[in-house]
């Protein structure tokens, strides 16, 4: 049985429209971020080549590190993915001496005891080009890392306990307790968490300063939730996904 005109063109309409919203995906550029494209950074830019390619678009990206303290390098690596051996100092020296793009390091094992010696690590790479430490975010979810990284001038955040909107009252104020308590012990810090908790964190931390990722797959079901922290002052930064051509990881 053949198929019908009417058939084939709504086929071909499907595929067609299937094209776009998957070009659409790709894009840097989304409906939902118009007016702040300032805010926008690329997640996870574990590459040399998604470092480059993202810059195209972005004023800053966020990377994985893991500190190997037997070797003193940072490992440009997420725990959840095999390393390639790409330490952080080769990746930064691939940057023009005259960049200074805004870094948000997600250091998976910064914690009180390991911070000492990250930071002096750091400083010894930021120094040699007098890189400007505001220009760098340091995330962990150990804030009392923090305080050192602070001191010296760099932008921090705490990464908040996962899925808050998970819990039953109880449990989520318990948390809420201790967020508070450190954030009470630490003014200056910022805290970061996924978009679907924004709407907690704004009702108990409305006037800190936030960092939040919107990692949605290929359709964005959450574009109005997307616009109003875009339109929420206190959120310096949020995190897309991107695809470069060479480099995802």
């Amino acid at each position: 049985m053949t198929m019908s005109k009417k058939a084939k063109f709504r086929v071909a309409i499907t595929v067609v429209l299937l094209i776009l919203l998957f070009l659409y995906h790709l894009s840097p550029y989304k409906l939902e971020f118009l007016g702040h494209y300032n805010k926008i950074w690329a997640h996870r830019a574990n590459s040399t080549e998604k470092l480059h390619s993202a810059l195209q678009y972005f004023r800053g990206v966020e990377l994985d590190l893991i500190y190997d303290a037997e070797g003193d390098f940072l490992d440009i690596n997420h725990s959840t993915s095999e390393s390639i051996g790409l330490k952080f100092e080769d990746y930064f020296d691939t940057l023009d001496k005259t960049q200074h793009p805004l870094l948000w390091l997600d250091i998976k094992n910064l914690n009180k005891d390991t911070a000492g010696d990250i930071l002096d690590k750091l400083l010894r790479i930021f120094g040699k080009r007098n890189y400007p430490l505001q220009n760098i975010l340091i995330e962990t979810r150990y804030a009392e890392a923090l305080p050192i990284f602070t001191k010296e001038g760099f932008k921090t955040s705490y990464y908040l306990p996962y899925d808050l909107r998970k819990r039953d009252e109880d449990k989520l104020q318990i948390v809420i307790r201790k967020i508070e308590k450190i954030l009470k012990e630490q003014p200056n810090i910022g805290i970061s968490t996924n978009h679907k908790d924004y709407r907690i964190i704004k009702e108990h931390f409305p006037n800190r300063i936030k960092y939040i990722w919107v990692l949605v797959p290929i359709l964005n079901i959450d574009f109005f939730t997307t616009k109003e922290i875009l339109n929420d002052e206190k959120v310096e930064v949020v995190l897309v996904n991107y695809n470069a051509l060479k480099g995802n990881r």
